[in-house]
């Protein structure tokens, strides 16, 4: 703390003053230490001794004034020998929580002849107790009866708490008239014990009318002018709503300690503070962190409804956790969620502490207004409903609470969220080819004996998706498609329609089947992997969304919806690739160039997806067309059935050395996929491929080599195929071809 610290008995909020009032003393002093204080009720504070300029001044001040200070300190004599003293046990006898509290030390500032000058000028005030700002003195009920009791009471902007304070300057002492009932604050029947009651009674004059304002580190110590010792006093030192006021001795804690501040409506306050900082923070979309941990305000459990929970958790890049950022015209900010279209709302507009924080639909009420307000490099969130209320982190929930001053828990740091499609964008790129081109069927990790239908094997729009027993049928295939970009199309092999989400994406948005629309990212999917080896099905849409089977339900015709990612097995899938065999063109008859391009694509998409380089599957393909033209159901010499000869992609010879092969294994003969399948089979147990002097490459170099296609289809050749022939350049110049292809595809 500087040596000249301004210190202020009013409270104020990053510097600017909140509640129903505005600052009103200021004096300079030189700082001086305090005493720990364990007491549940009192924060920690600096207490400073007034500097030697400010006692230099009140010294002069005090010589001007020999006449004023001759009569207070006359005053002061007079109450000090005429005020009836308690006995020692009257005293003890009196309960009180406060001496079960330890006190601190609060120290009167040694200010020169204080009293004698008028510290607080005559005017309207809201009197806060230093032990919770929010609360203020209050007459109860706004009774106007004489005798009505006086207590605390969260400010409510009523002429109840409003006083109006007149100075004597005769005898240098305050009264206190409240503006609704027109009374005086009054010492009950003038006793001098501590725990006599604080009451309001019409104006007679007496001393049990008038006090003394002493200024200290905490606020001012309010003096009974029956007695120099006795002081306005909260009762027990906790501030909660109707906590009576009471005579008590003094003890220096902050129960005894008050702010006069200068009374303006809530409301005009609240206007004040939202016009100085509404360019604190500039409109946009931002992610809000707590100091504490730097968790960030979240929309639980992703849910889209209104009375949704806000709290806080750790930041997955949900568009459910940022915040768009609007100041209206009167400079409020409202906060709505990019990923539900809600706003943050307090609770049923109550400003009790702990009160919660909710989503809502916008409605323009001052419980969806808030203020932010700089403290240091982060913010401080001021709910529009009472400018002493902020928002607070209070154990990873959101809620309101009474200002605590620059505490962690109601300090925030906003961070500038990117747009909606670079952040989708980017998340694409990142789990670009999780899964592979090519065909499969999608099993929900509820069981996967259950996998992704279109009803009724529909080939309209508008078909609907949904969860059915696993049957292998062309209505149950999806073909993936995986775009530059990172985005996915999944294709329904029996209707050539794509997945697509029916609406708006929202919770529990429905999942159809529909041709192609390039202008939209409804029928775009991003396919991020898990740390189970399941995968997620997110819409290209919202990155908050998943595709998610309704209820958790495992049975057939169970629907399938979209829904705010929760993690649960009802939103993670299996991808397994199908050896769908009516994808190959298969026929005992050379093929066309379109025909070998065709069948070329789904031979690259089977080996790419066991990691084989494009070089080594193009000089496979340069020999698949040389032995085939890629065709599995092509006999040597067109000699159907003629088991001596060769067959299939590679022409096994004999025949039998594939056939046998695929028939145990549930393939029919003529399966392209069966054919790979086998091929892959001698790459991972040998038995075909023997590197040669010429060509030394073993299989598992060769399937993982860079080497020119053209060198890899001669090494194919002479290793794998052997045939009796090998002067066959013409398969490095196919290779090529194919090479050209396939890394275009």
């Amino acid at each position: 703390m500087d040596k000249q610290k301004l210190i202020t008995f009013t409270s104020a909020l990053s510097g600017v003053v909140l509640g129903t009032t505005a600052m009103i003393t200021q004096l300079k002093a030189e700082e001086i230490k305090t005493h720990p204080s364990n007491s549940p009720i009192e924060q920690e504070f600096d207490t400073t001794e007034a500097s030697q300029e400010v006692q230099d001044q009140y010294a002069l001040e005090e010589e001007s004034t020999e006449t004023k200070n001759e009569k207070k300190s006359s005053f002061v004599s007079e109450l000090d020998s005429n005020a009836s003293l308690e006995e020692e046990g009257q005293e003890e006898s009196i309960e009180n929580n406060e001496d079960e509290i330890p006190n601190e030390e609060i120290q009167d500032l040694k200010i020169a002849g204080a009293g004698a000058n008028q510290l607080l000028q005559d005017g309207d005030y809201t009197i806060q107790s230093a032990v919770d700002q929010k609360y203020v003195v209050d007459v109860s009920g706004g009774g106007k009866q004489n005798g009505q009791n006086i207590q605390i009471y969260e400010n409510n902007d009523t002429a109840a708490q409003i006083w109006k304070v007149r100075y004597d300057q005769k005898d240098g002492t305050y009264s206190f008239w409240n503006a609704g009932s027109g009374k005086v604050l009054d010492v009950t029947g003038a006793l001098i014990q501590s725990g006599t009651n604080i009451q309001q009674y019409e104006w007679n004059g007496t001393k049990a009318q008038k006090w003394i304002l002493t200024p200290t580190t905490a606020g001012f110590k309010i003096t009974s002018a029956l007695h120099a010792d006795y002081v306005l006093d909260l009762y027990g030192g906790y501030a909660t709503n109707t906590s009576n006021l009471q005579l008590y001795k003094s003890n220096n804690t902050k129960a005894q300690r008050w702010n006069f501040l200068h009374y303006i409506s809530k409301e005009e306050t609240l206007k004040d503070l939202a016009i100085k900082n509404v360019k604190t923070l500039v409109d946009g979309d931002y992610t809000i962190s707590n100091v504490t941990n730097n968790y960030v305000l979240s929309v639980e459990n992703g849910q889209n409804k209104n009375g949704a929970n806000v709290d806080l958790e750790k930041n997955y890049n949900f568009s459910s956790q940022v915040w768009r950022v609007n100041h209206d015209q009167n400079g409020f900010i409202t906060f709505t969620n990019l990923g539900t279209g809600k706003v943050l709302d307090v609770l049923g507009a109550q400003t009790n502490n702990g009160n919660n924080v909710q989503l809502y639909s916008n409605n323009g009420t001052r419980a969806q207004k808030w203020v932010a307000i700089k403290s240091g490099n982060n913010y401080q969130i001021v709910s529009a409903l009472d400018p002493y209320i902020l928002l607070t982190n209070s154990n990873m929930n959101s809620t309101i609470y009474g200002n605590k001053g620059n505490h962690a828990s109601q300090t925030w740091t906003f961070i500038k969220a990117e747009s909606l499609r670079t952040r989708i964008d980017r998340l694409a790129s990142k789990n670009k080819n999780t899964i592979s081109d090519g065909y499969y069927t999608i099993h929900t990790n509820l069981d996967p004996n259950f996998v992704l239908d279109v009803s009724n094997a529909s080939k309209e729009n508008g078909a609907n998706i949904q969860l059915y027993t696993s049957n292998n049928t062309f209505a149950q295939q999806f073909r993936v498609l995986n775009d530059n970009r990172g985005y996915v199309t999944i294709q329904n092999i029996n209707s050539g329609k794509l997945l697509t989400a029916a609406s708006a994406v929202k919770n529990m948005t429905n999942v159809i089947q529909n041709e192609l629309n390039k202008s939209s990212y409804l029928d775009k999917w991003i396919l991020i992997k898990n740390t189970n080896g399941t995968i997620s099905i997110v819409s290209a849409e919202n990155d908050a969304f998943v595709l998610d089977v309704t209820a958790a339900l495992g049975m057939n015709g169970t629907n399938i919806q979209l829904y705010e990612s929760n993690g649960t097995k009802a939103q993670q899938f299996t991808f397994k690739q199908v050896a769908n065999d009516a994808l190959w063109i298969s026929t005992n008859n050379y093929l066309t160039i379109s025909q070998m391009e065709h069948n070329a694509t789904l031979v690259w998409n089977f080996f790419k997806n066991q990691g084989w380089t494009p070089n080594a599957v193009s000089a496979i393909l340069g020999n698949m067309q040389a032995e085939s033209n890629i065709n599995p159901g092509l006999w040597e010499g067109r000699e159907e059935n003629n088991l001596d000869r060769g067959f299939g992609l590679v022409q096994w010879t004999p025949a039998t050395n594939v056939i046998n092969w695929l028939i145990e294994r549930g393939y029919s003969i003529t399966s392209g996929y069966g054919q790979c399948a086998k091929i892959l089979d001698e790459y991972q147990y040998g038995g075909q491929y023997y590197a040669t002097k010429e060509y030394p490459l073993n299989f598992y170099q060769f399937v993982n080599s860079k080497e020119t296609p053209e060198y890899l289809a001669l090494a194919f050749l002479n290793n794998y195929e052997r045939p009796y022939n090998r002067n066959q350049p013409q398969r490095s110049v196919y290779a090529r071809n194919w090479y050209n292809f396939i890394t275009k595809l």
